[in-house]
Formats: C-alpha cells, sequence, structure tokens
C-alpha cells in the first residue's frame, strides 16, 4: 500500500513538472512572437520584417569576424560601450594566454523580430536569433628557435573544427529615430539605408553618426546545443 501512494505522488509531480514546463512554453512563446509587418508600416518603416531581422543575423556575424580580426572601428561603431569594452577584454585575456578563438560557418536557423518600440527621439528593437557555427580555441604561442619550420598550422586546445554548436540569443539594439531611414551620400550620390550602416556602401565616406544607425546594447544567450 504504502508503495502504491508512493508511485502516485512520484506520478503527480511528473505531471506537474511536464504541465509548468508546458506554462513555460508557452510563455516564452508568446514573449518572442514576432512583430507584423503590417505594425512596420503603420508606423512608417520601409522594410520588413524578414529584411530587419536578416540584416541585424549579418550585423551580429560581422561582430564577432571583428572581435576575430581586431577590427576595433567596427566594434566601436556597432556595440554600446559595455559591450564594446567587454569584448576588448576578452581579447586582452585571450592574447595573455596566448590563445584565441576561432568561430567559423556561422548560418542563421531562424531570426525574427519579436519587438520594435518608438518612445519620443528613440527606437529599440529586440531580435530573437538563433544560430549554428563552429568554435575551437588555437594556440597563439610563438615556436621557439628549435620549433621554427616544424610546427603544421595551429594546434587546437578547446572545442572542435567539426562539432556544430547552436545558440540562441536575444539581442537588443537602440537608435536614435531619423525621418528618413535611406540617406543619399553626398560624395557620390548613392542612396544607402542607414538601418545598420553609417558610411555609403559604395564609396565608404561617413553618412550618419553612430546614433543614428542601430547599435547592440545587449546579448543574452537563452540556449546552447550542439549537434
Amino acid at each position: 500500500m504504502t508503495w502504491f501512494i508512493v508511485g502516485i505522488v512520484v506520478l503527480l509531480l511528473i505531471i506537474l513538472g511536464c504541465l509548468l514546463w508546458i506554462v513555460k512554453l508557452t510563455k516564452q512563446e508568446k514573449e518572442y512572437m514576432e512583430v507584423s509587418n503590417q505594425y512596420l508600416k503603420d508606423i512608417g518603416k520601409s522594410y520588413t520584417k524578414e529584411e530587419f531581422s536578416m540584416t541585424i543575423f549579418e550585423m551580429y556575424r560581422n561582430i564577432i569576424q571583428a572581435v576575430q580580426e581586431e577590427n576595433y572601428l567596427y566594434l566601436r561603431e556597432s556595440l554600446s560601450d559595455e559591450i564594446y569594452n567587454n569584448y576588448l577584454m576578452a581579447i586582452k585575456n585571450s592574447k595573455e594566454r596566448h590563445a584565441k578563438t576561432i568561430v567559423e560557418d556561422m548560418n542563421p536557423i531562424f531570426s525574427k523580430l519579436i519587438s520594435l518600440a518608438v518612445k519620443d527621439n528613440m527606437e529599440v528593437a529586440k531580435v530573437w536569433l538563433k544560430v549554428s557555427y563552429h568554435e575551437y580555441v588555437i594556440d597563439t604561442t610563438p615556436p621557439k628557435p628549435e620549433e621554427m619550420g616544424m610546427r603544421k598550422g595551429s594546434r587546437v586546445i578547446s572545442g572542435s573544427k567539426t562539432k556544430l554548436l547552436e545558440k540562441e540569443y536575444i539581442l537588443t539594439l537602440v537608435k536614435t529615430r531619423t525621418e528618413k531611414e535611406s540617406v543619399v551620400c553626398a560624395n557620390c550620390g548613392y542612396v544607402t539605408n542607414v538601418v545598420t550602416k553609417n558610411a555609403c556602401v559604395r564609396c565608404g565616406a561617413n553618412i550618419v553618426s553612430r546614433h543614428y544607425h542601430w547599435v547592440m546594447i545587449a546579448k543574452e544567450e537563452i540556449h546552447t546545443g550542439s549537434r
């Protein structure tokens, strides 16, 4: 009789746990619901949610590439002060350890615009992004004199060149509101959309200040997996 009661209690706890899990997933789906293209049109946007979401994915991929290449100018233009300083510290720590993180083959699994709010002269957007990529760390220790010419490529000290990682993030971005999001370059006359760029895509001349294109101010990792 006692074991029967224990079994019933365990079964009830399992059912309760499943129900709580389902409620959590349902709540997450509601929180991460995409904005509609009609909403974007109503607030005066010329782009669709699909175009915006993919542009932000490309921006994030470029940020990761800029970290590897130590392209501080691009990072300065694309990140808030806090995130920029965090990346600088990570680069500095890696150099001190004679290590370098390599991210390759990044592709979007999905990218969804889940929020875009306009208040006064500011715009705040949130994008739910899931990406796949390979990540590994290589040894950058300078070779000893006796090792010169003997090393064949960089030694991988952690991670894997073949294991595919999958991660999900909530990216938060801000910019100052502008009446026009497409700007004619005074230097060459080419029209550039300033959603993520502050320079002309044809000649490279600056067309808007950093405040008038999207800048990433927060990155929350919500899931990590592999396959």
